[in-house]
C-alpha cells in the first residue's frame, strides 16, 4: 500500500528514520489511535497501517479540501474512483503528441476550476491532475484556481489495487478537513501516537522553501501554536514526533531547539525530489523532534 497522490513533502524517504524513533515497545501498546494533523500524501499514515496491527483507529486531518474528499470518496466509494480515473488515464495515453497530451491537461484544468467543490468528478480530475502536473505541485491563485502547469508526461499509469488497498485501510480512520488544532479535539484517552509533519520553515533568512498551508503561509505564529497544543496532549500521556526543517534564526541559533526546549530532537539527512533548498548538490538536515526517549540516536544519515 502506497500513497496514492504525489504530494510536495512526502515523507517515503524518511519512513526509516520515522520507524527507528517510535516508542520503545510501541507494537506491544493495546489498541492504539494514529494520529496525523498533516496527513498530505499519506506515505507515514499507509507505512503505520500496514507494519503496526495494533493500531485500530486514525484520526487524518489536511486543510486541502481537495485532497480530504479524495480520501473520503476512497474510503466510500473506491468503485467511483477506480473506473472515473481509468478512462482519464486511458484517454490521455492514446494522445499521440505533446501537444494533444499539453492541451488535454489543460482542458481538464480549466473543468477542474469551473466545477463546484463538492461535485464527484472535481475529485476525478483533481487526482488526473495530481498525476500529470509539474512534479505533483498543489497551488492556487488568488481566486482559488488550480494553477500548476503540464509537467509534460508522455504516459501515465494508475494502481488500481493500491486504491481498493487504501479503501481497507480507511475503513478505521476518521477523515477531517480544517486547521490542524481541529484534529486534537478528537483526541480521546488511551494510547494516542501522533505523528507531525508541519509545512517546513525555510532553513535560514536567504533561503526559499514550499511552506504553503493556506493562502496565508504557515508562520511562526502557526509553530507556536503547534508546539502549545504539543505540551497539552504531552501532558495528557500523548507521544509525539514532529518533523520539520533544521532551521536557524541566525548562525547560531536553531529555531526549533529553542521552540522544543526540553523535547528531544534529533537530525538526519535526506534527499528530495522537489529541491526546495535551492542547492544542487545539497542533502539538507532535517529535525526528528519527539515528547520521549527513543530508542537510539542516530548520526545524520542519508534515506
Amino acid at each position: 500500500m502506497k500513497p496514492f497522490v504525489k504530494w510536495a513533502g512526502g515523507k517515503t524517504k524518511l519512513l526509516n528514520g520515522i520507524e527507528q524513533r517510535l516508542p520503545v515497545g510501541f507494537d506491544e501498546w493495546k489498541d492504539v489511535t494514529y494520529v496525523e494533523p498533516f496527513v498530505g500524501g499519506g506515505a507515514v499514515l499507509f507505512h503505520m497501517l500496514s507494519k503496526h496491527q495494533n493500531i485500530k483507529h486514525a484520526i487524518i486531518n489536511d486543510i486541502n479540501q481537495m485532497l480530504m474528499k479524495a480520501y473520503s470518496l476512497i474510503q466510500q466509494n473506491p468503485d467511483a474512483i477506480v473506473d472515473g480515473f481509468r478512462f482519464l488515464v486511458s484517454e490521455f495515453n492514446k494522445l499521440s503528441s505533446d501537444s494533444s497530451r499539453e492541451d488535454f491537461y489543460y482542458r481538464t484544468r480549466k473543468l477542474y476550476n469551473s466545477l463546484p467543490i463538492h461535485d464527484e468528478q472535481r475529485i476525478l480530475f483533481f487526482l488526473f491532475l495530481n498525476k500529470t502536473c509539474f512534479n505533483g505541485l498543489y497551488r492556487e491563485n488568488q481566486d482559488g484556481n488550480f494553477n500548476v502547469p503540464f509537467g509534460r508526461y508522455q504516459s501515465i499509469s494508475f494502481d488500481e489495487k493500491n486504491i481498493f488497498e487504501v479503501h481497507k485501510a480507511l475503513q478505521s480512520v476518521l477523515i477531517l478537513c480544517g486547521d490542524f488544532d481541529n484534529v486534537f479535539r478528537f483526541i480521546k484517552e488511551g494510547n494516542n501516537f501522533i505523528y507531525i509533519d508541519p509545512p517546513y520553515r525555510p532553513v535560514g533568512k536567504n533561503m526559499n522553501m514550499f511552506t504553503q498551508y493556506d493562502r496565508s503561509g504557515f508562520k511562526d505564529n502557526d509553530q507556536q501554536r503547534l508546539k502549545d497544543l504539543c505540551n497539552i496532549f504531552g501532558k495528557k500521556g500523548c507521544k509525539i514526533m514532529i518533523s520539520n526543517s533544521d532551521s536557524y534564526i541566525d548562525d547560531e541559533t536553531s529555531y526549533f531547539e529553542q521552540l522544543y526546549e526540553g523535547y528531544l530532537i534529533d537530525r538526519i539527512q535526506v534527499t528530495r525530489t522537489i529541491n526546495t533548498y535551492n542547492a544542487k548538490e545539497l542533502r539538507p538536515k532535517e529535525v526528528i523532534i519527539t515528547n520521549y526517549e527513543t530508542p537510539i540516536i542516530h548520526q545524520p544519515k542519508l534515506f
